[in-house]
């Protein structure tokens, strides 16, 4: 079943318009999701929301949203005031500036979206401007309100359509200097432990491929579940130990081992034909002998 967009209206660049939709990029429908049960029962339980001064239960129709300006004391906004504050972002994405998408640092980045056109009167105007920043190899910036929020977004071509990314704003961002402030300056590192280090990235140095990770934790879950639907019961798993190398050296060294035995356990015929010698290999056996001799 094709996704449902979020969001429709229109996309702008200065007088060139046309109509576009959002449309969610993930889905959460094939995850294991929880019910909360009476287990004397097994009945679902539901939430109801109650005055907290009356218990009474409040109906959704008759519940309204405020801002607390003072303990106790709220301020009640409903949907015509929210109204009257609409911004135009409501309905237009109003591209503002285009950017090169590095200049965009990763941290603001918060949840992404497809944008495509809505309709074949727009599909003209739409890959116009899309063919335009590919050619340039650009981004847009933009704005768009969702959930009765405006966002930031970044636009980007994608395949036929394009990827809008919604941004954080800045006052939402922790300073990072107060998260690093403890952390020592780096001092310099002796070169033995950086050419043995440089050589296990190398061998670990690949394409990201998704379908090579696995939620392993949501694979559990089902094996849980049916398990118990067939009233077994899974033994605990044991959580592996971390290892306690006495040097940083020997850790290194010993990863370096661990993965050449990972490789042969996933690809043994590839381990049989790929020369002893990687790049900078005379580096990385350089480093090993004066590692053995430490």
């Amino acid at each position: 079943m094709a996704a449902r967009s979020v969001w429709k209206g229109y996309l702008r660049l200065s007088l060139v318009n046309c109509a576009v939709a959002l449309y969610p990029t993930t889905t959460e429908t094939t995850k294991v999701h929880f019910h909360k049960l009476n287990p004397q029962t097994g009945n679902r339980l539901r939430m109801h929301m109650v005055d907290e001064e009356t218990g009474k239960e409040v109906p959704s129709s008759e519940q309204a949203r405020g801002y607390e300006v003072s303990k106790g004391q709220n301020v009640i906004v409903d949907q015509e005031d929210l109204d009257r504050i609409a911004l135009e972002s409501t309905h237009v994405l109003e591209i503002t500036q285009f950017t090169p998408r590095e200049d965009i640092d990763p941290l603001y980045f918060n949840r992404a979206y497809f944008l495509a056109p809505e309709d074949k009167a727009s599909q003209e105007a739409f890959g116009v401007i899309r063919q335009a920043m590919e050619r340039g190899k650009i981004g847009a910036l933009s704005k768009v309100v969702l959930h009765d929020r405006e966002h930031m977004v970044l636009l980007e071509p994608r395949d036929r359509g394009m990827l809008a990314t919604t941004l954080h704003w800045p006052y939402e961002m922790h300073d990072e200097t107060e998260v690093f402030s403890e952390i020592p300056k780096e001092g310099r590192i002796e070169k033995d432990l950086l050419e043995v280090a440089d050589t296990l990235i190398e061998r670990k140095m690949g394409k990201f491929d998704p379908s090579e990770f696995k939620d392993r934790y949501e694979e559990a879950l089902r094996a849980l579940v049916k398990a118990k639907q067939a009233g077994k019961r899974l033994k605990p798993m044991k959580p592996t130990s971390p290892t306690k190398p006495g040097s940083i050296m020997e850790a290194l060294r010993a990863s370096l081992a661990e993965g050449g035995q990972e490789a042969r356990r996933r690809n043994p015929a590839r381990a049989r034909t790929t020369p002893a010698r990687a790049p900078h290999a005379g580096r990385a056996a350089s480093a090993k002998r004066k590692a053995s001799t430490r």
